[in-house]
């Protein structure tokens, strides 16, 4: 289905001169952008995060897409054909456009070809025709998981605030919750970033420390992520219970379909599983993360309960934060959510925006 085009240098000021490029936005569900146009396009937005790659939305779809239908928008060169920019949607059975593939990916996707150089005129034509074609299904949209430190969401948000406001239609910017983060630029070394902890803390983190190496645990990266999934998922269970992803439901089977796509799929560099290990309980802990040139992501955990003395999570945040460290990460992401362990362990807030705009 095609939206239409766009000529001028925005979609809704037709007293300009008109460039030679003309783009044509159409509804384009993901099977309908390459591999290679995916990872050209990603590779313009240095800022997006490892949730963009294409491999994690082709996984939550093929987990998942019982339960939405996948209405993105993919705008175009009108004369090349190029990838000019890709707003991966869905629309759930409430009726709402949605942010595509957002349940239970902490951040959405936009790709977005860079601004025009200085010498041609600064508009955001791209952005302006997807806002454009987006505003014009009239549909509510309820765009989750926004970040303003990626400059291609800045941009969207802006073109569609503007392209709602020029149909009277009022678009609603505002925090969705929470995403910690410990920022790690000119930090060298793990007891670096310690010390800027209050002294209570950073005490509590090295006793835990040694206690763990007095019983023993070590812990290493997964070899084989696809082998040892059944063991994250156990301990995911164990920790987790029914409050988990992985539950005795549909919707458990979904979530390990999930994970499955995504360990057997995604680029080898992009995802590191930590196992924590030790005589006397086995494989007690695992740690999930992602990577992207802009963070180590702390993405998810589980840990059987009979090893809680050894306190799991801080061993596998530690551990972490030092692979960060000696990558030259500039940032240890925990992602959404602000239970208090993010902030024991030095994190501050950055914040996941989203933008409503009713029918």
């Amino acid at each position: 289905m095609a939206y239409g085009t766009y000529g001028g240098c925005s979609a809704y000021d037709t007293s300009m001169p008109t460039p030679a490029r003309t783009i044509a936005i159409s509804a384009t569900p993901l099977a309908g952008v390459s591999a290679a146009e995916w990872e050209r396009l990603l590779g313009a937005n240095p800022t997006a995060s490892a949730f963009s790659n294409r491999a994690v939305h082709a996984a939550w779809w093929s987990a998942h897409s019982d339960t939405a239908e996948d209405v993105s928008l993919a705008a175009r060169d009108a004369a090349s054909n190029e990838l000019l920019g890709y707003l991966p949607l869905m629309k759930r059975p409430d009726g709402v456009i949605y942010s595509g593939a957002t349940f239970h990916i902490d951040y959405a996707t936009v790709l977005l070809a860079p601004l025009p150089s200085s010498e041609t005129s600064g508009t955001d034509d791209i952005a302006a025709a997807l806002a454009g074609a987006l505003i014009s299904t009239n549909a509510p949209l309820n765009l989750l998981r926004l970040r303003n430190e990626d400059a291609a969401h800045a941009r969207m948000i802006s073109a569609i605030t503007h392209a709602a406001e020029s149909t009277n239609r009022t678009a609603t910017f505002g925090v969705e919750e929470p995403a910690p983060f410990i920022d790690l630029l000119g930090i060298t070394t793990f007891d670096e970033h310690l010390e800027r902890l209050d002294k209570k803390e950073r005490h509590e983190i090295r006793r835990k420390l040694r206690r763990a190496e007095a019983a023993g645990v070590q812990i290493s990266a997964s070899k084989d992520l696809s082998t040892d999934l059944p063991e994250f998922i156990r301990l995911h269970r164990a920790r987790w219970g029914e409050n988990g992803l992985f539950t005795a439901t549909e919707k458990g089977t979904s979530e390990e379909r999930f994970m499955r796509e995504i360990f057997s799929t995604a680029p080898a560099e992009m995802i590191t599983l930590l196992l924590a290990r030790n005589e006397e309980f086995g494989t007690f802990a695992a740690g999930l993360f992602l990577r992207d040139a802009n963070a180590l992501r702390y993405w998810n955990a589980g840990g059987d309960i009979a090893a809680r003395a050894l306190s799991p999570g801080v061993l596998l945040f530690a551990h972490g934060l030092t692979m960060a460290i000696s990558e030259k990460l500039p940032r240890l992401d925990f992602l959404r959510g602000n239970e208090a362990y993010k902030y024991e362990c030095g994190a501050v807030d950055a914040q996941v925006m989203q933008l409503q705009v009713p029918a």
